[in-house]
């Protein structure tokens, strides 16, 4: 025991010291990678890893299994149900599973900033009896997710009926999922099929939700607590080890998430073979390689995230006034975004290409007016397109391209001969070139960053991209690819998308710019080295004559809350709505703590109404789901900003008439719970339209009824009032 405690005090010591020397000096923002704290406890049974924003935890008692993952910020204590399992079902029905091994192999080191983990183990029974199987997973810690690797080594021969590399119950408030689908055109999807998460919930004691069953195992599953916390898995980039690898032919796994009542949550299993009682010869080796991501979380409150965009538009560069009005207005960030010929000038930034214009010096006069002016700047780049006009494409266009089945590359087009550029595949020398070009460009302008279009993994069917693809002995043919390469057995590009992602937050710095784009793809993993997201452009239902209800939001509207949304609203609302919808975008988009992208100015309109909180990151925030605040109208909604001895109500009515409502709080059930609120105050409107006055004076709000049976609250139609809860002595 003295020997185990040492060697655990040892392993403490070390990292510590490690993670302290990584973060000397003030506290790096979420974005910014560092060092794992590592405590193993041999008499307990326990690896822990933890940053400051999460901890895992893995079970030396069964099978070195992940068995913890908690969020410092969130509010499960875990995620897990049960633990992430490795299961076999042999020939003969009987079920194995490594958390059954109580005495695993497990080694941990540390290359930089991330720790490998290996651990060796048996199958075994339920009571502990051995089989001929073994187990070799190597889990790779790496900032916000854990790479996994699971080695099933069989002797000669064994049959089985199901391999599942993972296998868990997921905590009961991991109600909201999305997957990408793992069918392809083989399985009669569209030829580059973008692949946009399938949304669904899964509530316990909810009869009209219903869970998942797949032949075809997903990309990718994320599942939510919204507005709280989230966890995700996802495929590596092979995708032949999921689909090809033990049966030979596609659709032969199995899929499955459902309700758990003992124990109660969500079981999830991923099984590239599930074959009922068939029996299939397993390989003596196999390998799957997985990930499990979560969101990092910093328990802030965002600020309202003001963003636009500017480019040459037709050497109408903008002003230096325009700019000055820009930061006088609030606006924080802005790109230039001029990916297409919207002026048939021939004037613009085509994908891949530098320079793009010959009067680059106002470009950086641009850049310099907004450094001047407190703005930061990116420059937008394509992940995906590399336009034909450059020499790279014309020299390794054919290589570097995804491509469907028929050898096809993909070209987008804006209008009819007018393209953006032709889809690549980062699992190529696409990735490397395409660094090449953001550096160059980082190198040359005073940027403060990058704006990622196209910022997600997608399915290609190019053979050159494949590790170990051998040239076919017959002639090529659009089935088998450039040089005679033999039939890609399909991929993806997520490793890649995962090391362009680390690469640019080291590229811009700890206090650099990274904005994404990922609509209907979001992914913790991604988005953890990123500053901002933009979402919403296209997927989902248009606003026509009316807003949803805020239940009616998409789940990435502001998914977890981990960072600042920008939500889009042109590519929301029809374009033959009414201009009300544009200020009802903005009011939930507030309740959702999340803003309109690009700003409008019904955002602008709104804005006042934070202005008393100050700095809106000294508070923890609750959205319109937050059990703090209830409302007696189904139009109306709430969102909280706390900190300890005060909270802030933002109260919406969302109908165009004046309400007034019951608003009933739950002081206890704040971010910051109030033990004793002793006041409460209904702060001035900040302005005053002529059709719409509102309240020009604070008033006493009866602190008593508020938190009793409710106080009664007047909120203007289309518009929202704020009111302050302090704390007794």
């Amino acid at each position: 025991m003295t020997h185990a405690f040492s060697l655990s005090f040892l392993t403490i010591l070390v990292s510590a010291a490690g993670a302290l020397a990584e973060q000397s000096g003030p506290q790096p923002p979420r974005t910014w990678p560092q060092a794992y704290t590592v405590e193993r406890d041999d008499t307990a049974g326990l690896l822990t890893l933890r940053t400051p924003y999460y901890v895992v935890e893995q079970d030396l008692k069964k099978g070195g299994a992940v068995t913890r993952i908690a969020l410092t910020h969130g509010k499960a204590a875990n995620l897990l149900v049960q633990p992430v399992e490795t299961r076999v079902q042999d020939d003969r029905g009987a079920l194995l599973s490594d958390r059954w091994d109580s005495a695993p192999a497990v080694t941990h080191r540390r290359e930089g900033l991330h720790e490998i983990v290996t651990v060796e183990c048996g199958l075994r029974h339920p009571d502990g009896r051995a089989s001929a199987l073994r187990v070799k997973t190597t889990l790779q810690y790496r900032w916000g997710y854990v790479k996994i690797r699971r080695q099933l080594l069989a002797p000669t021969g064994v049959r089985v009926r199901e391999v599942c590399p993972l296998a868990t119950t997921l905590a009961p408030s991991l109600s909201h999922y999305g997957y990408r689908d793992g069918r392809t055109e083989d399985d009669g999807v569209p030829p580059f099929s973008f692949g946009s998460n399938v949304w669904g919930k899964l509530r316990l004691g909810q009869e009209s939700d219903k869970g998942l069953q797949t032949r075809h195992v997903p990309r990718s599953m994320l599942f939510a607590d919204p507005g709280v916390e989230g966890l995700e898995w996802f495929v590596g980039s092979d995708l032949g080890q999921w689909d090809l690898q033990l049966a030979g032919r596609r659709g032969q796994g199995r899929c499955a998430l459902q309700a758990s009542e003992n124990p109660a949550g969500l079981a999830l299993s991923i099984a590239p073979l599930s074959s009922g009682d068939e029996g299939f010869v397993l390989p003596e080796a196999s390998v799957f390689d997985f990930y499990l991501a979560v969101p990092i979380l910093d328990g802030r409150a965002h600020r309202p995230w003001l963003h636009t965009s500017f480019n040459r538009n037709r050497g109408d560069w903008v002003s230096t006034d325009a700019i000055r009005r820009w930061a006088e207005k609030g606006i924080q960030t802005v790109h230039c975004h001029n990916d297409g010929d919207y002026y048939s000038d021939g004037l613009f930034w085509r994908d891949g290409s530098y320079p793009p214009y010959p009067d680059m010096e106002r470009y950086d006069k641009v850049l310099k007016d907004c450094r001047q002016a407190g703005i930061r700047t990116a420059t937008y780049f394509s992940n995906k397109e590399l336009h034909p006009s450059t020499k790279e494409f014309q020299e390794h266009g054919e290589a570097w391209g995804r491509k469907n089945r028929k050898g096809e590359l993909r070209h987008n087009f804006y209008r009819p001969n007018a393209e953006f550029g032709a889809q690549m595949c980062l699992r190529s020398g696409w990735l490397e070139f395409l660094k090449f070009s953001i550096d160059r460009v980082l190198q040359n302008h005073p940027l403060d960053g990058v704006y990622y279009d196209w910022n997600v993994a997608l399915w290609c069917g190019n053979p050159l991209h494949e590790t170990g693809a051998q040239p076919a002995p017959a002639k090529a043919t659009p089935a088998n690819g450039p040089g005679g390469a033999a039939p890609a057995k399909g991929h993806w590009d997520i490793d890649e998308l995962l090391d362009l992602m680390e690469w640019t937050r080291n590229r811009v710095g700890r206090d650099g710019l990274v904005i994404i784009h990922n609509t209907t793809t979001p992914m913790y993993a991604t988005e953890n080295f990123a500053d901002y997201v933009v979402a919403t452009e296209w997927g989902y239902r248009k606003w026509t004559d009316r807003a949803p209800d805020m239940q009616d939001l998409p789940l990435e509207w502001n998914l977890v809350s981990a960072l600042p949304r920008g939500v889009i609203s042109y590519g929301t609302i029809d374009k033959n709505a009414p201009r009300r919808l544009h200020r009802l975008f903005a009011l939930e988009a507030f309740l959702g703590g999340v803003t309109p992208w690009p700003a409008s100015e019904e955002t602008f309109e709104l804005l006042p109404l934070l202005k008393p909180l100050g700095d809106l990151r000294s508070y923890r925030f609750a959205d319109w789901r937050n059990q703090a605040v209830r409302l007696s109208d189904a139009r109306c909604a709430s969102a909280v900003y706390s900190r300890a001895g005060e909270a802030y109500l933002l109260l919406a009515n969302l109908d165009q008439s004046p309400r007034e409502v019951t608003c009933v709080l739950h002081p206890d059930k704040l971010p910051h719970p109030l033990t004793q609120p002793a006041t409460a105050v209904r702060l001035p409107a900040p302005t005053a339209p002529s059709d719409n006055s509102g309240q020009q004076a604070a008033t006493v709000v009866d602190v008593r009824q508020l938190t009793g049976d409710g106080a009664k609250i007047a909120i203007p139609g289309d518009d929202a009032v704020l009111i302050h809860v302090r704390q007794g002595p």
